[in-house]
């Protein structure tokens, strides 16, 4: 790996720029998340801390008017018990909250055991008048530690006490004195407990019904001073101690306690639950955050889409900004090695007034030192440099004539020799044919049928010899550089395909021959005995390399030339043989072609006719899908 040092200066610029824009876009990005997310947190504080507070309201009305039936109902049913004038329960501001009668509730107690009672914070008894009838009455006071919460107040008749003799009065009276106090100290007792029931069980049905009515409310949570749960949305934890951390604070005195559940997304707000000014507990309310994590989702989504696009568009900066210096610094490198070579005339293009245009003007003047200098040794060795060079180049002239000859020559050999190779092959079969059939003629007596037979092999080989022998005139005249005699004159390309074809027709082969011709051809000017003969070879190629299958004969006008092609479902030719198919003595090097008679010539030969005629030659074909070969003549003008 490359060390700092080792890098280029694009490279270095590049990389530095990169650096310092991705940590300034992934800074800026985290600056405006942090944001958006504090934002986020604010928002969901703001509406939970609002949930939490309608949610003490609701609890501390909903907590006084339960107190007041429940408690009404339970001094109207200790009202019935036998010796009992009524009960009521006061308030510390003399206002009685339920009584015996109802239409009591909410008028001022003005009895003097009460206000002894709210003086002294302790339990009164005494004679006293309710509703125009003497009564005894006990007052006692409702505490919670030592503060007085309300009053409670029993009434006794005393029918008893007034039909009794004087003597027996003190006994009843101090007998009223002792009930009077039992009966208020287990009425106050069982007001306070039951107030206390009622308050938990109201509470509950508040939280369940919340959270099961809500959609943003998750969890709610009320816990008394003593950090023990009083109500949940979980039932199963009512009764444990809270041991949570914005408990425990808002315990110790905070206002408000904030948390946020990633797992769970939940955002918790603890706050204290007060009646009046008296801390009675905490409520804790659990906010659902899928909104706020889905918002926050797609901000840090954005976020990196933008700090990539910034960071792209750094790179591209990055490139501009190198460019401008390295490519002054490029050009100049590439100056200097073009002078280091030799190249005195090359000067630096000072496009700048900054250190790269000074360190141009200063490799200038050390070129024109050098070439001044270089002058001054030409003068010396001008003349032994010319001697020298026109000593070399005549040497290379001569050496590179010896190698084209040597080449030239290797080739020729090598050609002829497989020339040679190949038409002594190529006589000697049909030759040998031809002896063999006449031999059998002139030795045996043969019956008709057979000599017929006999003499048509001889005509069919005499044929193929003849063939050969018209092969290697044509590329004798071609080797020796005469131009083949052609006589041309307006000809039909169609009528010679077709003529091609009825010859082919005639012979037994396993190809169908299929014809897809234009109709009103235009002519062309040629030799046609020639063409004739091109377009046979064409055919017999086809014929020969093909194992079967169609064979498809076109004669159609394109780019003003009258086009013959012949196409095949034979062997193909490789790709890397389709380049030399052409040349004279050439054939396919493929396994396939080793059995198939042929002197690599037919192809050389139309193709020098076709060009004779100032036309064209193509040829197409992959190995296993068949050739397409044709060739196009100019229409002929007048």
């Amino acid at each position: 790996m490359l060390s700092l040092k080792d890098m280029g200066i694009r490279t270095k610029i590049i990389a530095a720029m990169v650096i310092l824009l991705a940590f300034i876009g992934l800074l800026s990005f985290w600056a405006s998340y942090m944001h958006e997310k504090k934002s986020l947190l604010a928002n969901m504080q703001d509406n939970a801390v609002i949930l939490n507070r309608a949610l003490i309201i609701s609890i501390t009305n909903q907590k006084s008017i339960a107190e007041k039936v429940n408690l009404q109902t339970l001094v109207e049913d200790l009202s019935l018990t036998d010796g009992i004038f009524g009960v009521w329960v006061i308030d510390n501001n003399c206002r009685i909250t339920s009584a015996t009668f109802r239409n009591q509730v909410g008028e001022i107690a003005s009895s003097h055991l009460i206000s002894e009672v709210l003086q002294k914070g302790y339990y009164v008894s005494g004679f006293d008048t309710k509703m125009g009838e003497e009564v005894y009455s006990a007052v006692y006071p409702l505490k919670k530690g030592e503060k007085v919460l309300g009053l409670l107040e029993v009434a006794f008749e005393l029918r008893e006490y007034r039909h009794a003799h004087s003597k027996d009065r003190i006994q009843l009276g101090a007998q009223l004195e002792t009930d009077s106090r039992i009966m208020a100290e287990s009425l106050s007792y069982s007001i306070q407990n039951m107030q206390d029931v009622n308050e938990l069980i109201h509470i509950q049905r508040l939280v369940d019904r919340l959270t099961a009515e809500s959609d943003i409310i998750s969890r709610i949570m009320i816990v008394d001073d003593n950090s023990r749960i009083i109500a949940c949305s979980d039932s199963n934890r009512v009764g444990l101690i809270a041991d949570d951390k914005g408990v425990r604070a808002i315990i110790h005195g905070a206002n408000i306690y904030t948390r946020l559940f990633r797992r769970q997304k939940i955002y918790m707000v603890d706050m204290p639950l007060r009646i009046g000014d008296e801390f009675k507990g905490v409520v804790s309310i659990g906010y659902d955050a899928t909104d706020y994590y889905i918002h926050l989702s797609q901000i840090f989504d954005f976020g990196l889409l933008i700090a990539g696009m910034g960071i792209l568009m750094g790179i591209l900066l990055s490139f501009q900004v190198a460019n401008s210096i390295i490519m002054p610094l490029r050009r100049l490198t590439g100056v200097t090695k073009k002078l280091a070579g030799g190249d005195l005339s090359q000067r630096a293009v000072v496009s700048s007034n900054d250190e790269i245009g000074t360190l141009a003007m200063a490799f200038n003047r050390m070129a024109e030192d050098l070439t001044r200098s270089k002058e001054k040794i030409d003068q010396y060795s001008k003349n032994l440099e010319e001697k020298v060079r026109q000593r070399t180049g005549e040497l290379e002239i001569s050496n590179q004539e010896l190698r084209i000859i040597q080449n030239e020559l290797l080739e020729a050999n090598m050609a002829k020799a497989e020339f040679l190779n190949r038409a002594s092959h190529q006589l000697r079969t049909p030759l040998t044919s031809l002896l063999g059939y006449s031999e059998i003629l002139l030795t045996r007596v043969l019956a008709e049928s057979q000599k017929k037979e006999f003499l048509g092999f001889i005509n069919e080989e005499s044929i193929h010899l003849s063939k050969i022998v018209d092969d290697l005139l044509d590329i004798s005249r071609i080797e020796s550089q005469k131009v083949f005699e052609f006589v041309k004159k307006p000809v039909h390309l169609d009528d010679l395909l077709v003529e091609s074809i009825k010859f082919y027709s005639k012979a037994e082969t396993d190809h169908r021959i299929i014809t897809d011709i234009e109709q009103n051809l235009p002519v062309v000017s040629a030799d046609d005995y020639k063409i004739g003969q091109v377009i046979k070879k064409l055919i017999d190629n086809a014929i020969k390399y093909s194992p079967g299958g169609d064979i498809v004969c076109k004669a159609f006008v394109k780019n003003n030339t009258v086009c013959i092609s012949v196409q095949d479902q034979g062997i193909g030719i490789s790709q890397q043989d389709l380049p030399h198919i052409f040349d004279k003595f050439f054939r396919g090097k493929q396994k396939e072609t080793t059995h198939i008679n042929g002197t690599g010539l037919g192809l050389s030969i139309a193709k020098d006719i076709v060009e004779a005629h100032d036309g064209k030659i193509d040829i197409e074909s992959e190995l296993g899908k068949g050739t397409i070969i044709g060739f196009g003549l100019p229409i002929f003008k007048n």
